[in-house]
């Protein structure tokens, strides 16, 4: 569950792949954190076959593995102000759904943070393929940085809602369990599908604003092909400060996030995406 309502601790993850975009990502999630107590486990994944590895190349690549570690952790340690944050790392070999899997049974994690490449920067979409796996497959709230982005307090954000998948209390749910957006003026993109939503919707018209620390609300409706286009995705860059998707709407999720067909896969989307599981 998504633990930040007042927590005594935040148990989270970052995963790093020693690159300047999982750097950033670890160093937004420490400045989200604040002055929130947390335990910070640093996760990275490498394909070690121990049965085949020369004992002399696995012993040179498992040291080289651990200074990178140690080095992120240190560079970690140094950009935090919080003195009530304690740094693990973690090296897995497994494959990366189960590593993270394990990861966050074992240590009771809250939330999970992964740096989103550029378009510039390599030739996959913001997410990657790795990032998008994760979205899809792990359980847990997660929190993608686009790799230049600092941290700053949102205070505008926009939900796109398919009112179709969704039920009224699994909105309220999910939405009242974050007080990351619940300070935030929210836009409600209202998804119109092939679906019966009316009753839906105006029994998340009336619930959402008590959820929402006395924020305003509006909501927008618009046909599901102008949402996920360039122009749309380009405003929401300009408005607001983050994005944020419910797990259980996977046909926002694909439309936004795949790794191929999605949106975000030819836009160079600038804004953090917080996707909420249950």
């Amino acid at each position: 569950m998504y633990k930040l309502l007042e927590p005594d601790v935040m148990n989270v993850l970052i995963l790093t792949d020693f690159s300047e975009v999982s750097d950033n990502a670890g160093k937004y999630a420490l400045d989200f954190l604040g002055s929130t107590p947390g335990q910070i486990y640093v996760l990275n994944i490498q394909d070690i076959d121990f049965n085949k590895a020369a004992p002399d190349v696995l012993e040179q690549k498992m040291l080289d593995i651990s200074r990178k570690l140690h080095k992120s952790i240190t560079l970690f340690k140094r950009h935090t102000k919080n003195p009530n944050q304690e740094f693990h790392s973690i090296l897995s070999s497994d494959n990366l759904i189960n590593a993270v899997r394990k990861c966050v049974d074992e240590k009771k994690i809250d939330l999970i943070f992964i740096g989103a490449v550029s378009l510039d920067a390599r030739h996959h979409p913001l997410l990657g393929n790795h990032a998008y796996e994760v979205v899809r497959k792990i359980r847990c709230n997660i929190v993608a940085v686009p790799g230049s982005k600092k941290y700053k307090k949102p205070k505008t954000s926009i939900l796109p809602i398919d009112y179709s998948v969704l039920t009224e209390e699994k909105i309220y749910q999910l939405i009242k369990n974050c007080s990351f957006v619940k300070d935030t003026n929210m836009t409600v993109l209202e998804i119109e599908e092939n679906s019966p939503r009316s009753l839906k919707k105006k029994a998340v018209s009336h619930s959402l604003p008590g959820m929402l620390n006395g924020a305003t609300v509006d909501y927008v409706d618009m046909a599901a092909p102008a949402i996920f286009s360039r122009d749309v995705l380009l405003e929401i860059q300009d408005k607001f400060d983050i994005i944020v998707v419910l797990g259980k709407n996977l046909n926002v999720c694909d439309r936004l996030l795949h790794t191929r067909y999605g949106l975000c896969s030819t836009i160079d989307n600038q804004l953090p995406i917080l996707v909420l599981h249950e």
